[in-house]
């Protein structure tokens, strides 16, 4: 009797091994599945972001390389009226009224105390 319930044990076995590998065939065919959806997806993103991002960098591009020009532009205007001021008479004005602010400074300091020493005097 041992062999028959060996072989009743065997096809038991048997029967519930290829009940599990058809469930976990059945699982790995959903993963698969879903994975195959997911990538479709992740594609469709990319080329939807790619035919957005590719306009904007060469405007952003375009922006740049505009501002750029304009920085550059302005540092030479910059330098040509440095070298302007620096070899114009105004240079020498403003170091004249500079001078004259302090001899100003000075009089006007000067005739004040004066006033101020008359008027102490009264």
């Amino acid at each position: 009797m041992e062999i028959s319930q060996l072989y009743q044990s065997l096809t038991v076995l048997t029967y519930t091994a290829v009940v599990i590998v058809a469930l976990v065939g059945i699982m790995l065919f959903k993963v698969l599945f879903d994975f195959s959806k997911l990538m479709n997806n992740i594609n469709d993103t990319v080329d939807v972001a790619k035919e957005e991002l590719v306009p904007t960098l060469k405007n952003v591009n375009k922006t740049v390389e505009i501002v750029s020009g304009i920085v550059i532009k302005t540092d030479e205007g910059i330098s040509k009226v440095k070298e302007f001021i620096a070899n114009s008479p105004l240079k020498i004005l403003t170091k004249l009224s500079t001078l004259s602010g302090t001899v100003a400074k000075g009089f006007f300091g000067g005739l004040f105390a004066g006033l101020k020493l008359f008027g102490k005097k009264k």
